[in-house]
């Protein structure tokens, strides 16, 4: 996709630009299509949609969704642009485009190649009053592994009565930049509201001789229970993927590890999981002794 403009000051006839080498993608704001476009182009990029709003409103900083997603967070399009402008910056309404009067201040953004976006932990704070406790915790461990714990604090403390910010604080101490994934964040939130807080991430399972084996996205050392979360990309990635998946269980399985692979099923009824683990956990007290069960289990 070209660079977007402004048909007012291109110098081509509206006719000229209604015809099918343009694409229009607000008011006045206009792309040059491919010559020859290849299938699923013709619809424009996040980032194209946002550099042609920024034509005609220069101040505005993507920010929420909209710069989450530049940014590559684990966020969901609600099919607006978010953007943040000052507070008596002048009215402008157009189509799909909600405008946010709390301003992303300098030392808020990030710099995506050019284009100034909110950065992590000031998405982190704006979202904090629109998802829920799971959903913000997998944010912010993304956030916490690329921005760290001190700028996620000072984002939360920065402006203290922002909607919201009782389940931001709520959420910071459940962080953990170790996650893999969100569905990984979210398995451990759930497990750990479950009665099994010892489950982490950054187990490594270890050979007789302390060689590495595999490091499961969830584990217990001292139970030897690990949990792997194999999502759609482990079914989708070919036969070599799941006989590497295969492969890394069954030697887990070999030094008396319990074994729980979790799926986007049991993402979905969590429960499952609960069970699987609370299983687990049964079969592992059966070789170490009750002592390594939860309490909850005891």
């Amino acid at each position: 996709m070209s660079t977007p403009f402004r048909g007012s000051a291109s110098g081509l006839t509206p006719q000229r630009l209604r015809g099918r080498g343009y694409l229009r993608l607000s008011r006045d704001l206009y792309v040059l299509l491919p010559a020859e476009p290849s299938p699923g182009t013709v619809e424009p990029d996040l980032r194209t949609r946002v550099e042609a709003i920024r034509l005609v409103l220069p101040d505005a900083v993507p920010c929420l969704t909209t710069g989450g997603a530049l940014l590559r967070l684990p966020v969901d399009d609600d099919g607006l642009l978010h953007i943040a402008r000052h507070r008596l910056a002048p009215r402008s309404e157009r189509e799909g485009v909600q405008v946010h009067r709390i301003p992303v201040e300098e030392d808020e953004r990030h710099d995506l190649d050019g284009l100034p976006v909110a950065d992590g932990p000031r998405t982190f704070v704006d979202l904090s009053c629109r998802l829920d406790l799971e959903g913000l915790v997998a944010l912010g461990d993304v956030v916490l592994r690329r921005w760290g714990a001190g700028a996620l604090e000072a984002a939360v403390d920065r402006r203290p009565r922002r909607p919201g910010l009782p389940l931001a604080r709520r959420a910071l101490p459940l962080l953990d930049a170790r996650a893999g994934s969100p569905a990984e964040s979210r398995a451990r939130l759930r497990l750990h509201e479950a009665g099994f807080a010892d489950l982490r991430h950054g187990v490594v399972v270890r050979d007789v001789n302390g060689g590495w084996l595999s490091e499961p996205d969830l584990a217990d050392e001292r139970a030897r229970v690990a949990v792997q979360h194999d999502g759609a990309v482990h079914f989708s990635g070919g036969r070599r993927r799941r006989e590497h998946d295969v492969q890394r269980d069954e030697l887990t399985r070999q030094m008396d590890w319990q074994v729980v692979v979790a799926t986007a099923r049991d993402d979905r009824a969590p429960h499952l999981l609960v069970g699987k683990v609370a299983d687990a956990y049964r079969r592992a007290a059966r070789l170490w002794g009750a002592h390594v069960l939860p309490p909850h289990l005891r």
